[in-house]
């Protein structure tokens, strides 16, 4: 189905997809050119739209330009970075060619490309060709649709299950929550049988559901596909009151530490998400830290934990490693845990927890965590 403009103007909650996007692109860009195993960089924008919006702004695909200009000056490297741009909408892409002329560059290694195809027979294509692409090649997709009817759950898996693509998807949470009890029935209506079948695909329980929250929640477990993936989102609510859901897939912790990053950078009182409203209040953020106090707590209650599942249960809460670190260094003054060095088995200086992904990588523990004051190591 073509994406639809909404409106011709860049509203706040279009600007807080947008931003969620290009950040995220900006840091993904930086970290693979960077990294010495990866030589390709494939971009694909499924919904690219026509690039600019009547008010000026613009939209995803020439963000997308700015973002690969902005990494390419910060990291100088001869690695290839393809962005391929695809909408249905012929006279979309015309325009978007016209302002992109010029942009990429044989040069830098920079390369643009157009399709005109159904979103998802595109998503097809790709999911075909990854199992031959070379190891040192990296994909990022961006599935911004107009609604759900289209989305597809095994085609989603099929270009994640390589472990070299990352995935953003754009989901209408408020009118999809709306409506779920209208698609649960043997046979429903007409309008809602997208609905229902989406509904199937991801085998998600409705009638256990009872706010918008939680339907987000429900979809980022799904979007897991039985813990194959790590999964982040982030809700964003228009001038309307209507609730959307950007979800971030992944197969690296590591990836998921980023677009956690941009969750914070964006809303930085409680990594959740854009209302539109925020007002800053300085305790949002420690009432949100309550939530990882306790998961820290009850983890190391169940047995002696390490500083890597610490880290991984750090991300996959939705934190970042300094808020783990401001935990445990509050635990440990109140000693209600202690942590030791796990080569020399002493007590370790305050604050050096080692919760990164240096440490993840290496799979071999350096700091212990127990209960109690730690009078008997």
């Amino acid at each position: 189905m073509p994406k639809k403009e909404t409106a011709d103007s860049v509203l706040a909650h279009t600007e807080a997809k947008l931003q969620f996007y290009t950040k995220y692109l900006e840091r993904y860009l930086q970290i693979l050119l960077a990294a010495k195993d990866v030589n390709k960089i494939n971009i694909y924008d499924l919904y690219c739209g026509a690039g600019r919006y009547s008010d000026g702004q613009t939209g995803s695909a020439v963000r997308a330009v700015e973002a690969v200009s902005s990494a390419q000056a910060k990291i100088t490297t001869d690695k290839v970075i393809n962005l391929h741009l695809n909408d249905l909408n012929a006279a979309k892409v015309k325009k978007l060619r016209n302002l992109l002329a010029g942009k990429d560059s044989s040069e830098k290694q920079f390369f643009i490309t157009f399709s005109r195809y159904e979103a998802f027979d595109l998503l097809k294509k790709i999911a075909s060709k990854l199992p031959a692409q070379d190891r040192h090649t990296r994909n990022l997709i961006f599935i911004d649709p107009y609604g759900y009817k289209d989305i597809d759950k095994e085609n989603l898996e099929a270009v994640l299950v390589t472990g070299r693509t990352e995935l953003v998807l754009f989901l209408p949470i408020e009118q999809m929550y709306r409506f779920r009890l209208k698609a649960i029935d043997d046979e429903v209506d007409n309008p809602y049988i997208p609905l229902k079948n989406f509904i199937e695909q991801f085998e998600l329980d409705v009638t256990k559901i009872t706010s918008e929250k939680e339907f987000i929640v429900a979809l980022e477990s799904a979007l897991k596909f039985q813990g194959k993936f790590f999964t982040a989102s982030y809700s964003i609510r228009n001038h309307n009151r209507h609730l959307y859901g950007m979800f971030f897939i992944t197969s690296h912790l590591y990836g998921l530490e980023k677009i956690v990053e941009v969750k914070w950078e964006l809303d930085s009182q409680k990594g959740q998400g854009f209302t539109g409203e925020n007002q800053l209040d300085i305790f949002l953020e420690t009432d949100r830290l309550s939530v990882l106090r306790k998961a820290i707590t009850a983890l190391v209650s169940n047995g002696e934990a390490d500083n890597l599942t610490l880290y991984e249960l750090v991300i996959r809460k939705g934190f970042l490693p300094k808020h783990g670190n401001n935990v445990l260094r509050e635990l440990c003054a109140e000693e209600v845990l202690y942590a030791i060095d796990a080569v020399e088995r002493k007590s370790v200086r305050k604050g050096a927890y080692k919760l990164n992904y240096k440490e993840y990588k290496s799979r071999k523990p350096s700091v212990f965590f127990r209960e109690g004051p730690g009078k008997k190591l």
